[in-house]
């Protein structure tokens, strides 16, 4: 009896346990989902301090690398306000090898590997790293500016991805540029393995260039091709990435720490000559997800190859938000990208795909950060407005729940306002969430969902609400592949209506 018990109980318990265990491997390994508008985490919990870098493909495993800084630490603790300019505290190196999950490689420059070179008044950031095979080196170069002891392009070395790097030399000088040194600035690395500094001059930043790194050890950056004159106002952000066999100059709206729209140009030759400069569309709406054009990840899988955005989103300087980091995978029209404005997707880097998240927000800039300045509308919805004066007031205010703006409806005089934005998305059932604040006592105040092939759905606002309130509109049964929605109030002089936060997530 004890043995048939063993043999049909303990082992079918263990198989049990084992196959569930399998099962919940296989589970975690599914949902290889990247989340935009949080804080990203290593895998020991610690928030991921890595602003302004770059990406390292070493045999299978990815290292990303990136600045800590210590207003990135204070505004992780405390989001909100946005802080004084950066400070360095370190490089930082990241691996993984599935672009979700990041374990923390640690420091691999410090201002103690900077030796004489230091200043704590500096900028030091815009990053890559290559490796040279002749040397048996990787090597850092990063942009670098100091009053006391000069800038332009920092090169320091390591034995190992993992660092650490020490100082090399620093580069006062670019030949062919129009100033003597870059702006912003990423490393990009051609199929042969030469690689390339990407970025416009630093005084005048409508000049774009590209230029290759020194064969022989790659500490040096040779002599420029000025690829592009830009319009009146320049760019920054400069990046690149090849796909089928075009290279892709990309780059932003010169807006400093804020968010952006951005560019794209091609060429069969890395020098050119370019295509006239193009918007990559899908990042105008809501400026690219709220983001500045950071680096691209060229994902190449068993079943295709995916090219990740990677945009860098200084919350700490623009004070526009949660996180650091926004990831989105590009699609493509023929030759033409287009910028896939999600809040989450699943990333499948083994077989190069990705596919949209479950829990992702259909809606474009739900939080209304996008909105840099005070606007009479807003980015990513029709706004509209009527008046006794006839002026629109401002739509956007100082006020929001999780950033810095929220929308905003306040009468003058007998007055309409609304706010709507028509989606497109697959059918199915979903739910509009909105954070409310009002004065209540308007004549009509109402968050709707219309036009999804079935009757409208609303929700009536009259009451005064002094905090922030969930609203929630269950059950919208889209049939039509898109649906609007929007806010709408009638009032008089005094009522208001603020909201922010909106999503809109398939059940």
């Amino acid at each position: 009896m004890i043995e048939h018990f063993f043999r049909s109980g303990w082992f079918a318990c263990l198989a049990l346990v084992l196959i569930l265990a399998g099962a919940a491997q296989q589970a975690i390994a599914a949902d290889a989902t990247i989340r935009n508008g949080i804080f990203w985490k290593d895998t020991a919990g610690t928030p991921i301090y890595s602003q302004g870098g770059g990406m390292l493909k070493v045999g299978a495993k990815y290292y990303w690398y990136g600045v800590k800084y210590a207003e990135a630490v204070s505004y992780a603790k405390a989001p909100g306000k946005a802080l004084d300019q950066p400070h360095f505290s370190a490089v930082t190196a990241y691996s993984s090898t599935d672009l979700v999950n990041w374990t923390f490689e640690g420091d691999v420059l410090t201002p103690q590997g900077l030796g004489e070179h230091y200043d704590p008044r500096a900028w030091l950031g815009r990053m890559g790293v290559v490796y040279h095979k002749a040397t048996r080196k990787y090597v850092l170069l990063t942009q670098y500016s100091s009053k006391g002891t000069g800038g332009g392009v920092l090169f320091a070395t390591s034995d190992s991805p993992n660092g650490p790097f020490v100082f090399a030399r620093l580069q006062a000088k670019i030949d062919n540029v129009a100033t003597p040194t870059s702006g912003d600035q990423t490393v990009f690395t051609d199929d042969d393995g030469q690689p390339y500094l990407i970025f416009s001059s630093n005084g005048d930043r409508r000049q774009l260039y590209v230029a290759p790194l020194r064969s022989s050890d790659f500490l040096q950056v040779e002599a420029a091709t000025n690829i592009h004159s830009t319009p009146a106002g320049g760019r920054e952000g400069n990046a690149m990435f090849k796909h089928k066999g075009l290279y892709y100059f990309c780059s932003s709206d010169l807006h400093g720490w804020n968010a952006s729209r951005s560019f794209y140009m091609t060429s069969p030759n890395i020098t050119g000559p370019y295509t006239p400069e193009r918007i990559i569309e899908g990042t105008e709406a809501d400026f690219s997800h709220v983001s500045q054009n950071g680096f691209f990840i060229p994902v190449q899988g068993s079943a295709g190859t995916t090219v990740l955005y990677a945009g860098d989103r200084w919350s700490n300087f623009a004070g526009n938000g949660h996180g650091y980091h926004v990831w989105t995978p590009l699609s493509f029209e023929g030759t033409a990208p287009r910028f896939n404005s999600l809040s989450e997707f699943t990333l499948d880097a083994a077989r190069g795909t990705w596919a949209v998240g479950k829990g992702n927000n259909y809606l474009l800039n739900p939080g209304f950060e996008a909105d840099r300045v005070r606007q009479t509308s807003v980015a990513g919805w029709v706004s509209s407005w009527t008046s006794i004066k006839g002026d629109a007031p401002f739509m956007n205010v100082l006020d929001g729940r999780t950033g810095r703006w929220a929308l905003s409806l306040r009468h003058a005089g007998q007055t309409m306002g609304s706010a709507i934005q028509n989606v497109t998305l697959p059918n199915g059932r979903y739910t509009l969430k909105a954070w409310v604040k009002s004065s209540g006592s308007q004549r009509v105040a109402r968050l709707y969902a219309s036009g999804h092939g079935g009757a409208e759905i609303a929700r009536s606002l009259p009451d005064p609400l002094a905090g922030w309130t969930e609203v929630t509109l269950p059950g919208i049964q889209v049939a039509t592949g898109s649906v609007q929605v929007g806010v709408y109030s009638e009032g008089k002089d005094g009522d208001w209506l603020t909201l922010d936060d909106f999503s809109l997530v398939r059940e």
